[in-house]
């Protein structure tokens, strides 16, 4: 694998049949594999006189997202990924660590999203438009282009494939390296498990900032057959719902959240040729597996467990035998331990505990090396902690249960602010818009757990109902903050970090 690169195969994959149509997006229709090419080539000679290592990207999930990380390759260089959605201080954060110069994007893009702290940056020039650099190009550099595109002469490249940072849902992002060989294993062995068709068309809007939307949706379909459609806006539902009738897309990546927005507007014929709907990131709802079956009854939703560390996939619910909540099965050559905290053995079915993976889609380490080391040495070899608690039923489906990191202890317990927050969403939640949340702070043995909610709701009546549901009598909602919304990150998760500064002890 080690002279195998993302670019290399690119190569192998783009010298076929160079006039076929590979993508679709909704601002530039249809490109083929020969235009693409010629494209990448000429921008990678701008991308070559930029002085770091490192370029920045802020695209969302459009076919130029693509085109500026081939090109960003060709030009020798590593591409970080940027997310707009951040706050001010995440996204200077991100900025000032990875030290990049430039920022490309598109200038349409840019006048969507833009806001006053990205408007800083602009005005300093960070921000390089992909229009400018298509235009006013001379006669030389087309024909240079034209003849590289031809040959595909392809550099030697270094071992990190992309920077790409964690959601910072509870603490800043964290930049996390990843290598050719990380990108190339996992998709090569979440493909032995899940077996793409030739005909198959993927459904990608999930930005490529996302670890799932870069590399299932952005590097998968440039390194095989797999045809993509693009659009860049996850939560306009009713776009998504025509490009699906319009194209015969038979295959979606999604959040069950932006799931359920885009069945709400589909009528019953709307999803016929759709085979399955790949979800994540969170639990997928009952009322979302039902809806799926009446308007796609012949196919199912499968749920799959990634990490942005892992590259990401760890786990996959096949085709062929899923089962609702759980993600079975673990990806081929994927090292994985369930264990006890307490004593670190290995657990039995039905019993709860924290899984460690290794292997050579895993991260080698985080950039800032200042960070909580991610990793613990099990029998000699090096397992990355994924902080998520797992069982195995007696059919060997693994279920996730708590993430351990937004747990908090309480006298002699730990309390999962995820199992409060679930049991609360059931009385007070609702399916059409986020209305609540829960967060905490422990200081100096002191806790403090906190509802927010869009209106009020009374502290009394809420740990009433937690005591109607058996939860332990240590867990009390202290206070009812009312916000106008819940602060939620691109991924659609909720962002536990502006909901924790919020909360005085």
């Amino acid at each position: 694998m080690k002279n195998i690169t993302i670019l290399s195969l690119w190569k192998k994959e783009f010298s076929k049949n160079k006039n076929e149509k590979f993508l679709w997006d909704n601002i530039l229709w249809m490109q083929s594999k020969k235009d693409f090419t010629i494209k990448a080539y000429l921008i990678s000679d701008y991308i070559k006189s930029i002085k770091w290592d490192y370029v920045g990207i802020m695209l969302p999930a459009v076919w130029s997202a693509s085109l500026l990380i081939i090109a960003t390759y060709l030009a020798w260089k590593t591409p970080v990924m940027f997310n707009w959605t951040l706050g001010k201080e995440s996204f200077k954060h991100c900025k000032d660590f990875s030290k990049v110069e430039f920022i490309l994007t598109s200038s349409n893009f840019y006048d969507k999203v833009k806001n006053d702290f990205l408007e800083e940056y602009n005005k300093t020039n960070t921000f390089v438009y992909l229009e400018d650099l298509l235009k006013n190009i001379n006669l030389w550099k087309k024909l240079k282009a034209l003849i590289k595109s031809k040959l595909m002469i392809i550099p030697k490249l270094p071992d990190i494939a992309v920077m790409l940072f964690t959601s910072g849902s509870e603490s800043l992002p964290k930049a996390v390296p990843l290598t050719h060989t990380n990108l190339i294993e996992n998709i090569n062995w979440a493909l032995n498990i899940f077996e793409i068709k030739t005909d198959d068309i993927l459904l990608g809007f999930l930005p490529p900032f996302h670890s799932f939307g870069f590399t299932i949706n952005t590097i998968m379909p440039l390194i095989t057959w797999l045809r993509v459609v693009y659009t860049p806006d996850p939560n306009d539902a009713k776009t998504i719902l025509e490009i699906i009738k319009h194209t015969k897309i038979t295959a979606i990546t999604s959040t069950p959240t932006f799931l359920k927005m885009i069945m709400v507007l589909a009528k019953w014929d709307d999803l016929q040729n759709i085979r399955y709907a790949i979800v994540w990131a969170e639990k997928c709802p009952t009322e979302v597996f039902e809806k799926f079956r009446q308007l796609s009854p012949n196919w199912v939703i499968l749920e799959w467990y990634w990490i942005t560390e892992c590259s990401p996939v760890l786990s996959i619910n096949p085709i062929v035998w899923s089962k609702p909540w759980t993600v079975w099965k673990i990806i081929p050559n994927l090292d994985c331990k369930i264990l006890n905290l307490e004593n670190m053995q290995e657990l039995k079915v039905w019993e709860q505990g924290m899984i460690y993976v290794s292997w050579s889609s895993i991260f080698n380490w985080y950039l800032d090396t200042n960070l909580e080391n991610p990793f613990e040495e099990i029998d000699s070899k090096k397992y990355y902690k994924t902080w998520d608690l797992w069982f195995i039923d007696s059919d060997w489906f693994l279920t996730i249960t708590w993430r351990l990191k937004r747990f908090i202890k309480i006298a002699w317990e730990m309390i999962s602010l995820p199992f409060v927050e679930n049991i609360l969403l059931e009385k007070y939640g609702s399916d059409k818009e986020l209305k609540i949340a829960i967060e905490a702070i422990e200081k100096d043995w002191n806790a403090k757990i906190v509802l927010f909610s869009l209106e009020h709701i009374e502290t009394e009546d809420v740990n009433n109902y937690l005591r109607k549901r058996w939860v332990s009598n240590l867990v009390k909602i202290s206070e009812n903050i009312i916000i106008e919304q819940i602060p939620v990150l691109g991924t659609g998760k909720t962002d536990y970090k502006v909901l924790k500064k919020m909360i005085k002890l």
